[in-house]
């Protein structure tokens, strides 16, 4: 009797520990099947009614960046088609990078803006996230953590036909959170049999987490290889979901791991500025502008990276963003948005900049009086100009004079004036002066002879 309360003793005690390191429970069932997702294809719509029909669901993880951009991916609509039959939306970089071949900051850059990106579209704060080509490292592992997930799967390390002495699930906990095991994916000459085998194995071997993973499911080869049939895939889940009554449940990864933390805080700031000044809402009146970003972090962390563009596409998904390595020129008005992440994988949101120049004068013609033209005293003087602006910011006013006199001003066409008053008789320079919006003036001049 005391071995018992013993033992009872060191499992309360084993419960109590993991709940405190914010390891997820052990599970209450003997096996549990999760199902994940990658790459957000297209295809992927298609298991939807197939899940939801079940009551089962997946994981899915999405590269941001992707979507959308053609018929091979998901559009925005049908990633929250999948996440509103409640299935769970993961990361998997913004443009399935492989992770140990880039610089930790572009890696940093892949993950944490990838999961931004989700968090913008509305999603929950992604838990979840897969390396792409199932490939990492430490600083991989690092990165994704720093990002603010909570676990990351990998593929391989699980008993099947290219491992034969390996373990026959995942355990739980699992022994990495950041390298979750999972037997090799679904590819199109996976059997059904196959698939039963991974899920029989682990039950009759004590149980576990089976985590499966699927590119393309579809007929038509629509991911090569990786293609899993739709038939064994809805067999499949047929059997799967007949096994609930021996114990065999499925869950999503963030059911098993618990949920993610919130956004990543302790982001960098960056600030930008237009020739070493602040930069103002007003017209830049000289061109180039030179604009510099400098990034800061509140908790000392090294800056990563910054990134911007000039086309006012999103810097954190746009294949035109470009890293800022110091000051760059403007030679015309632009947008500038930018954003910068720190070594520890936090990323600001993007921002926005918009930098006006205009540095060219307006186009100008007096197109009345003729110079040396001559009149009459008492006579009428009709003074009539045109005027464009091809610098940007558009003619302001065109200002009419005599000599130093202003006759008229004029803040919208047609520029013109009827010169009728009293004038003296001789020679008199009439001008007319454009001045744009930004301030740049040009002027022309001609001769007006009057007499008696």
């Amino acid at each position: 009797m005391r071995h018992r309360f013993a033992m009872l003793g060191a499992l309360a005690l084993l419960a109590a520990s993991l709940i405190a390191t914010g390891q997820p429970a052990a599970a209450a069932t003997n096996t549990i099947v999760t199902m994940t997702f990658d790459d957000g294809l297209a295809s992927h719509v298609t298991t939807v009614p197939m899940l939801q029909s079940r009551g089962l669901k997946g994981t899915f993880y999405i590269n941001s960046a992707m979507v959308g951009t053609s018929s091979y991916y998901m559009t925005w609509p049908q990633v929250h088609t999948i996440g509103d039959a409640g299935n769970e939306i993961g990361g998997h970089t913004l443009h399935h990078v492989n992770l140990t071949t880039v610089s930790r900051a572009t890696a940093t850059t892949e993950v944490c803006n990838d999961r931004s990106a989700l968090i913008a579209q509305g999603f929950p704060a992604p838990a979840s996230f897969a390396y792409p080509e199932a490939d990492y490292n430490n600083t991989a592992k690092s990165v994704v953590q720093g990002c603010g997930y909570s676990s990351a799967r990998t593929v391989g390390d699980i008993r099947g036909p290219d491992c034969g002495d390996c373990d026959y699930a995942e355990t739980i906990p699992p022994v990495d959170a950041f390298a979750l095991r999972g037997p090799d994916s679904a590819e199109s000459s996976t059997t059904l049999a196959t698939m039963q085998k991974y899920v029989t194995q682990a039950e009759t071997h004590g149980g576990g987490w089976v985590v499966l993973s699927f590119h393309g499911i579809c007929s038509d080869g629509c991911t090569g290889d990786s293609s899993f049939s739709p038939t064994t895939f809805t067999a499949f889940l047929d059997w799967l979901k007949a096994r609930e009554a021996s114990g065999t449940v499925v869950k999503t990864v963030g059911e098993v791991m618990g949920g993610g933390g919130p956004p990543p805080a302790s982001a960098p700031v960056t600030s930008i500025n237009c020739n070493g000044a602040t930069c103002t809402t007003g017209w830049n009146l000289t061109s180039p502008v030179t604009v510099g970003l400098t990034a800061t972090d509140a908790d000392g962390s090294a800056i990563a990276s910054t990134r911007y563009t000039t086309d006012g596409t999103n810097p954190v998904t746009s294949a035109t963003a470009v890293t800022y390595t110091g000051p760059f020129p403007l030679a015309a008005t632009a947008t500038v948005k930018y954003y910068s992440t720190d070594v520890d994988g936090h990323a600001e949101t993007a921002k926005s900049q918009q930098i006006r120049i205009d540095a060219v004068a307006p186009a100008l013609t007096l197109t009345s009086p003729a110079n040396n033209s001559t009149y009459r005293r008492s006579a009428t003087v009709p003074l009539a100009a045109t005027s464009t602006d091809t610098g940007g910011s558009g003619v302001a006013k065109v200002v009419f004079k005599d000599g130093t006199t202003t006759l008229k001003t004029d803040t919208s066409s047609p520029y013109n004036y009827n010169w009728s008053a009293t004038k003296s008789v001789g020679a008199h320079t009439v001008t007319a002066i454009a001045t744009d919006t930004a301030g740049n003036t040009s002027s022309t001049a001609v001769t007006v002879n009057i007499i008696r």
